[in-house]
C-alpha cells in the first residue's frame, strides 16, 4: 500500500485506509501524521522548528527585526540568536540598555527564541577558565532576562573535563529555578558529548543532537550515523541539521571545501547525503533547528511546511 499522510483538524477522527473495509479505522490524536506501509508515526504537524540567526545574517541593510520578520513570514516558531553578537555582551558583562531593545524586537515580531553560546566556548580551558565562565554565565543572565528557555552550547575539546563538569553544573543550578535547559552539542562525537551530559548529572542538561556533525563523526556511513543517533534519542533536547557529504578529509582551504565536499559545510538538507527522513523515524516530537551559515540559502531556506516535506523525503 502506498504511504498516505493525513494532516488533522482539531478534533480525533477515526481515519479509515483506502481499501479496507468495515470497522477498524485508526484513531488519530490531535497534530499526528500516521504514515502507512509500515512507516512509523511522525507528529510531523506538532514539531516545533527553528532557524538559527548567524551574525553574518544582521548587516547595516537587513537589521534584525528584518531577519526576524523573514522567518516569522515562513511560519516557524523559533530562532537562535548568538547575544554577544548582538552587542549584548562586553568583557563578560551584560550590556542591560542594548539588552532592553533586543527583547523589544524579539517580542515585536513575536516569535520564540533560544540563545546560543559563543562557539569559542571552552570550559575546559584551565589555563582561561575563569574568562570562558565568565562569559558562559553572562549568556545564562541574558537566558534569564529575555525568557528564553534553551541554551545551546558546544562541550569543549581539549582541556580538563572535570573544569567543564563543574562549571556546566553549576550554569544549570543557576538555570534551573526559570525553567531553562541547557543542551550540550556535540562537536563531533555523540557518544563523547553523552558522557559529559551523563556526568553533569542534572535534569536540566541534556544533548543538542547535532546530525551533520555526527555525519561527518560517522565519516559519511549511514548505519553509523544512525547507531550513533540512537544512543542520544532519549536525552535529546533539540535536533540540530544542515546537510555535508560526510567527508573531512582531505584538509583543504574554506574557499575549496565545497568542490571537494569535505567538511561542516552547513548545507541546506538535501544538498549532501544525510538521510534526515530515516532520522526523523528515531524521534517523536522534538523541536528541530535549521542550521545553514551561507546568507544566500538562508534567503532560499523553504517554509516550514516545506521543510517538512523536503525532509521526511530524504
Amino acid at each position: 500500500m502506498r504511504a498516505v499522510a493525513i494532516e488533522l483538524t482539531q478534533q480525533p477522527f477515526s481515519y479509515q485506509p483506502p481499501g479496507k473495509l468495515g470497522g477498524g479505522g485508526y484513531k488519530l490524536s490531535l497534530h499526528q501524521i500516521f504514515i502507512l506501509s509500515g512507516r512509523a508515526f511522525i507528529k510531523v504537524k506538532a514539531m516545533e522548528i527553528g532557524v538559527t540567526i548567524y551574525p553574518r545574517f544582521v548587516t547595516k541593510d537587513k537589521s534584525l527585526a528584518s531577519v526576524l520578520a523573514d522567518v516569522k513570514i515562513k511560519s516557524y516558531d523559533f530562532v537562535s540568536i548568538f547575544p554577544h553578537t548582538l552587542g549584548l555582551i562586553v568583557n563578560g558583562q551584560v550590556m542591560e540598555k542594548k539588552l532592553k531593545n533586543i527583547e523589544s524586537t524579539l517580542k515585536g515580531v513575536g516569535i520564540d527564541y533560544i540563545v546560543r553560546m559563543p562557539t569559542s566556548m571552552n570550559l575546559r580551558d584551565h589555563i582561561y577558565h575563569s574568562r570562558h565562565f565568565r562569559v558562559a554565565k553572562a549568556v545564562a543572565d541574558v537566558a534569564i532576562k529575555l525568557g528564553a528557555k534553551v541554551i545551546v552550547m558546544q562541550s569543549g575539546k581539549t582541556g580538563r573535563l572535570d573544569l567543564e563538569i563543574e562549571a556546566l553544573q553549576h550554569l544549570a543550578d543557576m538555570v534551573k529555578p526559570f525553567g531553562i535547559k541547557i543542551a550540550l552539542e556535540n562537536t563531533y562525537s555523540v557518544k563523547d558529548t553523552l558522557y559529559v551530559v551523563d556526568n553533569v548529572n542534572r535534569d536540566n542538561v541534556g544533548f543538542a543532537l547535532d546530525v551533520a556533525h555526527a555525519f561527518l563523526s560517522a565519516q559519511g556511513d549511514e548505519n553509523k550515523l544512525l547507531e550513533d543517533v540512537k544512543l542520544g534519542t532519549d536525552k535529546t533536547i533539540i535536533l540540530m541539521i544542515h546537510d555535508n557529504f560526510g567527508k573531512l578529509f582531505p584538509q583543504v582551504e574554506p574557499e575549496d571545501a565545497l568542490a571537494y565536499g569535505v567538511g561542516d559545510l552547513h548545507l541546506l538538507p538535501g544538498e549532501g547525503k544525510i538521510p534526515f527522513g530515516k532520522v526523523l523515524k528515531l524521534f517523536g516530537d522534538v523541536p528541530i533547528l535549521l542550521k545553514v551559515k551561507d546568507p544566500d540559502k538562508f534567503a532560499r531556506i523553504p517554509t516550514k511546511k516545506g521543510l517538512i516535506e523536503l525532509l521526511t523525503s530524504l
